[in-house]
């Protein structure tokens, strides 16, 4: 199909893969909030569920740059159907676990896709440098959509027992391979040497992806990416102890606060980060972003009444979701055209490894430190990203200065 077929639909390009994200992810979150529950059923501790949840990442880290380099070379809406597929795939071995083996599997599985990393090279491949964060602020706000309503669908169909979930997320990830099969276009201009800038014939993928950390400005925000995330990655541990211990919220309370973390970063992904991109740079709101999360995690253990605990939580949420949007963006204009799929993958490598250790450490540390301290070791890490994303701010204010001279 073709950009002018697809357009005489009336579905954009950005539309359809904002979709196809939400889609994607709805099916995501109908399975996760189960597993703990599910694990417990074949008898598996909280390292067991530790395991499931870091080998969901581990896949991440290493497929991530792999399937986003394929997609620079045979196309994204090819590796977007082989990674959904995966998907599908992933939810059947959920739906017939009998063991915690097969549980484990059907998180490797479900690891190994990436349809987030193509999505966001897709937008680049799509919009202009000036529309670039607003596209993936939308597809951050899909993903943010699909949090709040797939475990609300999971949570419902539990009732008829943990396969139930499975077999309705794979119905979903099914719907979503003929959606993108029938709607989604291949971006027409990808191939087009007037679009940008693009890397050595003889550039081999591991050089250049292998070096991707030593690229001026690229190497810092990497850094950044790996920092503000496993900060974040703390909260799903130390956010509900600290709610538990200062307010004596239960599971509803808790699945109310989780619905006003992605409604906070569904308003800003969707309407605002393009504008605030726009208006600022993305470097700007990789630092404002970096310093709003470290506030939030600063004072949400020092005020115990409601109020502070949900301003706080916006602020975290906030700067979330401004980094979450501003790092893939400012990637996507730093790396040459035909390495973009490959350097956003290794984005997301930086943060699903990043992910293993958060939990895990938080937990520890809120058990054998006090309450508080995981919070002061999270700001901690974000002033370092705040200092960060000043030198990198720096650095692009320097280049500009350079290039006006």
């Amino acid at each position: 199909m073709t950009s002018i077929e697809q357009t005489k639909l009336g579905l954009s390009p950005t539309l359809v893969i904002v979709m196809t994200i939400f889609i994607d992810i709805t099916g995501f979150g109908m399975i996760i909030p189960l597993l703990p529950f599910y694990a417990e059923t074949f008898n598996a501790g909280p390292t067991a569920l530790g395991i499931l949840v870091a080998s969901f990442s581990m896949m991440q880290f290493v497929f991530s740059p792999i399937l986003g380099k394929v997609s620079d070379n045979v196309g994204r809406k090819p590796v977007l159907l082989v990674s959904i597929m995966i998907s599908a795939l992933s939810f059947v071995f959920f739906a017939l676990a009998n063991s915690f083996l097969i549980l484990l599997l059907s998180r490797i599985i479900s690891g190994m896709a990436t349809e987030t990393a193509v999505a966001q090279a897709y937008i680049a491949d799509t919009t202009s440098e000036r529309e670039r964060a607003k596209g993936i602020g939308r597809v951050g706000a899909a993903h943010g959509a699909g949090v709040i309503i797939g475990p609300a669908i999971g949570g419902f169909l539990s009732v008829y027992g943990f396969s139930a979930p499975g077999w309705a997320a794979s119905a979903l990830a099914l719907l979503n391979l003929l959606f993108v099969f029938l709607f989604l276009p291949e971006p027409a201009h990808r191939t087009d040497p007037r679009m940008g800038p693009r890397s050595k014939p003889d550039d081999s993928y591991l050089s250049r992806l292998g070096t991707a950390p030593t690229r001026p400005l690229i190497g810092f925000v990497l850094i950044i990416s790996f920092i503000i995330t496993l900060a974040f990655s703390t909260i799903p541990v130390i956010m509900p102890l600290l709610g538990m211990s200062f307010f004596d919220f239960g599971s509803v309370e808790m699945s109310y606060v989780f619905i006003y973390i992605g409604f906070i970063q569904i308003v800003l992904q969707g309407f605002a980060i393009g504008r605030l991109a726009e208006s600022f740079g993305e470097e700007k709101v990789i630092a404002f972003g970096s310093l709003l999360m470290m506030l939030g995690m600063l004072f949400m253990p020092l005020l115990p009444n409601v109020v502070a605990f949900l301003a706080s939580l916006a602020s975290i949420a906030l700067g979330r979701g401004m980094t979450q949007t501003a790092i893939p963006s400012f990637i996507s204009k730093k790396a040459m055209l035909d390495e973009q799929g490959g350097m956003l993958g290794v984005s997301q490598s930086v943060s699903s490894i990043a992910r293993v250790p958060g939990p895990l450490v938080a937990g520890l540390v809120f058990e054998f430190a006090g309450l508080a301290t995981p919070f002061f070791v999270s700001a901690t890490l974000l002033i370092v990203a705040f200092g960060l994303g000043c030198m990198v701010l720096h650095a692009c204010a320097r280049s500009v200065d350079l290039k006006n001279a």
